[in-house]
């Protein structure tokens, strides 16, 4: 019924497809809570995640679904992105988010991610204020927060020719992490959002790598007959990364099986979006049940 439903709402667009996942997700929380099993807890980033599958940013641009996610069987979440300044269609602002999560208890039932960007009309010279911008708002708040560079809202970071602003950004960023650790007396770890389609993705990794920050989230398209190549690129990820970093994998991931394949690749957690779109709330329950059955074969 859910798949037939979320197929129509589809055909009149993402938003209604998305809306309808949202009241889904509500009601799932109610008539039927989940956790995931004890040995499918992670310690990543020095936080403790429940279970490795995540809500992936996009889906709760502005936290107000975050209450309704633990029952789900969710092992973490993260909203956004979030940018300084409102814009139509994209984002309503920090101010807004902010608000929304002030009335969040805490500490929060699963490790809430906050991804953060800059707004389309900041000159790529003042891009960096825009991360801080938001750091600074949400850092009280978040269990970690996610600089997102693929964002199509402005100069590709990604690209070579903006590589000067990257490197202001990376460590700009970095500097404010150290600055708000020493100010509030706690740490927020820092990722690193890159998409594995576009640009330098080699000297992108490298970037990540020497700036020394918590974690990689590794996105791409991830289209069903693409996913040999998203698991390849996700390999040639951790092994450039030595360990030095976890990685989350994000893009197109729909089934039990798809989350199996990028764990066992080198991601540490995954998070999925099109898939809970698509087939409801239940999805998080039955990746759970796959990988805690997995566990006990081998």
């Amino acid at each position: 019924m859910y798949r037939w439903l979320s197929s129509a709402a589809s055909k009149l667009g993402l938003q209604h497809a998305r809306t309808l996942s949202a009241h889904a997700i509500r009601l799932a929380a109610i008539v039927a809570p989940s956790v995931p099993a004890a040995a499918l807890q992670r310690n990543v980033m020095g936080l403790t995640f429940p279970g490795p599958i995540g809500l992936a940013a996009g889906f709760d641009k502005h936290g107000t679904l975050f209450h309704a996610l633990p029952p789900l069987g969710l092992g973490f979440a993260e909203i956004g992105s979030v940018i300084p300044l409102p814009e139509k269609q994209r984002s309503q602002g920090l101010n807004v988010v902010v608000s929304v999560l002030s009335k969040h208890l805490r500490p929060h039932a699963i490790p809430l991610g906050i991804s953060i960007s800059m707004n389309r009309m900041t000159p790529p010279e003042l891009m960096a204020n825009d991360y801080l911008i938001c750091m600074e708002k949400v850092w009280e708040y978040a269990d970690y927060i996610t600089l997102n560079l693929g964002v199509r809202a402005g100069p590709d970071l990604h690209l070579p020719e903006h590589r000067a602003t990257l490197y202001t950004v990376l460590a700009a960023s970095k500097g404010k992490q150290v600055h708000m650790r020493a100010k509030s007396g706690r740490n927020c770890p820092l990722v690193v959002k890159i998409d594995q389609d576009r640009g330098d993705t080699n000297n992108l990794l490298a970037c990540v790598r020497d700036y020394a920050f918590d974690g990689l989230i590794l996105s791409g398209d991830g289209h069903i007959n693409e996913e040999k190549i998203m698991l390849a690129n996700l390999q040639r990820a951790s092994k450039k990364m030595s360990g030095s970093m976890p990685i989350i994998s994000v893009g197109g991931i729909r089934t039990p099986l798809g989350v199996a394949g990028r764990l066992a690749a080198g991601a540490s957690l995954v998070q999925i979006y099109s898939g809970i779109v698509e087939s409801g709330p239940l999805l998080p329950q039955r990746i759970n049940t796959y990988l805690s059955n997995l566990a006990a074969t081998c």
